[in-house]
């Protein structure tokens, strides 16, 4: 498994694109519908009990992944750019 060829694949870089907004899009539409096994959770995140979704630091599990995903989509576009250019 080379890291620099899965991270930089364009394939690989829409799917997780995919995966990030199919993923939020579930969870907003589960935590607005009344489901009963949702509501521990829902009054968990409006609490501040779960760590991993806000941490003390502030920061959102969201923003990293946002992070990850910014930081792919530009070495991929980068990467891209490089074999035009070599071309």
């Amino acid at each position: 498994m080379n890291l620099e060829q899965e991270f930089g694949n364009r394939e690989d870089f829409k799917k997780h694109l995919t995966l990030f907004i199919v993923a939020h899009i579930i969870v907003n539409i589960w935590l607005r519908m009344d489901v009963d096994f949702l509501s521990g959770l829902k009054e968990s995140i409006t609490q501040g009990r779960i760590w991993y979704y806000h941490e003390q630091t502030g920061l959102f599990i969201t923003v990293i992944w946002f992070l990850f995903l910014a930081v792919q989509g530009v070495y991929t576009g980068l990467k891209r750019k490089r074999k035009e250019v070599e071309r």
